[in-house]
């Protein structure tokens, strides 16, 4: 399957391209999960520096807020072909223990990319130098846990899958034998399924796909969830090839090893077989459904939470209520449990509950509040773009009725002109 994948790259390769490419992809994930060393493996260099170079807060009760990243590294294959891959890190993610703020400022910035283009589209003359700054792509590392998906993995795939295409991947997958790396995958499209997250499926038209594109989405799907392993380190292997890899006392690991990561794989579909088609979905779908709710008026302003708790905040470490996989162990524990505190606890639960209701009420309410005043200050903007129109269109107007009492006037003296000949 592998050779379909790699033919079926260089045919959308030709097809594609001669030209330099823009392509811009967001790394999410906590911290340990790999995600600048992830993003140094794609790039084949250092682009970002790796968590262990850089020194965070030891007090736990620190709120640690993301941080949005932006590198721009440009890429060139054998063919010459150029793309330059913008890359936004998100050092920061996950780390606090109200991990709400992130999904906004996360969101925000997609949403914000939306807008800029939302207006370029209202302007009568277009500034030939604009910037797409939209996010083609949102690549998701999931810390393999074995246990399927946590409750922020859930949330975060819940309010970030309808505005951009969020591909999940297990990252250090070296960390787990193959038989739990089977059943980690398995977990999470378990999770995936069961809380029908939006996610990136490789989408096409069963009616219009040719067999390769067919065989190819088919064998992507089931891959998903992507399981890599990156590696800062360049060596030479024992037979004296150069490789990106891992050394350990019992041998070396290759990153693209297709038997042990998705990396290739991953790679080949990021930068050549579905680079367009993950641009055109962001365009046709993602962008203009965000374009008929701006324009409608039917923008959310917040996710709703289709759950039977309500939380205050997001639990990097606690996983989603109602799992599958949860509920099975809250059962175990409920059957070994002690009944003597069940009262106490209920009392502390019930009053613990209601000031987590508070704070979510107060909490959702400024968020609103800051919605409404984006969407405010978004629509001022368009006004001032739709009066600019409006005094451009007069003005043309105005320019075309004087030419043609002009060219009414030179007719006329024209016809003057040639009767007084006569």
């Amino acid at each position: 399957m592998a050779s379909i994948i790699e033919a079926s790259a260089a045919l959308r390769k030709r097809k594609n391209l001669k030209r330099g490419i823009q392509f811009t992809l967001m790394v999410v994930g906590q911290s340990g999960s790999g995600r600048s060393t992830f993003i140094n493996t794609l790039c084949g260099q250092k682009v970002v520096d790796t968590s262990t170079t850089i020194l965070l807060p030891t007090d736990t009760n620190t709120q640690i807020d993301v941080q949005l990243r932006e590198e721009i590294v440009e890429l060139e294959d054998e063919e010459g072909v150029k793309i330059q891959l913008n890359i936004i890190d998100t050092p920061g993610f996950g780390d606090s223990l109200d991990n709400s703020p992130s999904f906004e400022v996360i969101s925000d910035y997609i949403r914000h990319q939306y807008d800029e283009i939302l207006l370029e589209e209202s302007r009568v003359r277009r500034n030939p130098r604009f910037k797409d700054g939209r996010v083609h792509c949102c690549l998701y590392l999931i810390n393999p846990t074995g246990h399927g998906l946590k409750e922020i993995d859930v949330e975060f795939i819940r309010r970030l899958g309808s505005l951009v295409n969020v591909i999940p991947v297990i990252s250090k997958a070296d960390s787990l034998t193959p038989e739990e790396l089977k059943l980690n995958k398995k977990l999470i499209s378990r999770d995936i399924d069961y809380y029908s997250l939006p996610i990136y499926n490789f989408p096409f038209d069963e009616e219009d796909a040719t067999d390769e594109d067919f065989q190819t989405n088919t064998y992507l799907r089931g891959l998903l969830p992507f399981s890599i392993v990156g590696s800062n380190d360049v060596f030479e292997s024992s037979d004296g090839t150069v490789i990106r890899g891992r050394k350990y006392p019992w041998g070396t690991l290759d990153v693209e090893d297709a038997t042990i990561s998705d990396f290739v794989v991953l790679r080949n579909t990021l930068l050549i077989s579905h680079l367009s088609d993950m641009k055109e979905y962001t365009h046709e779908i993602l962008y203009e459904r965000y374009r008929t709710e701006a324009l409608s008026g039917e923008m959310p302003h917040a996710s709703v939470v289709s759950s039977d708790r309500v939380f205050s905040g997001v639990d990097g470490n606690q996983e989603y209520p109602g799992s599958p996989v949860a509920s099975g162990r809250d059962s175990i524990r409920g059957a070994h449990g002690v009944g003597y505190n069940n009262d106490v606890n209920s009392m502390h639960s019930n009053n613990n509950a209601n000031a987590n209701n508070k704070d979510t009420y107060l909490a959702r309410e400024e968020q609103i509040k800051l919605e409404e005043e984006r969407l405010r200050v978004f629509e001022e903007r368009v006004q001032q773009e739709l009066q600019l129109k409006r005094q451009e269109l007069l003005q043309r107007e105005q320019e075309l009725r004087e030419i043609e009492e002009r060219l009414e006037r030179e007719a006329k003296l024209k016809q003057e002109g040639i009767k007084m000949e006569q």
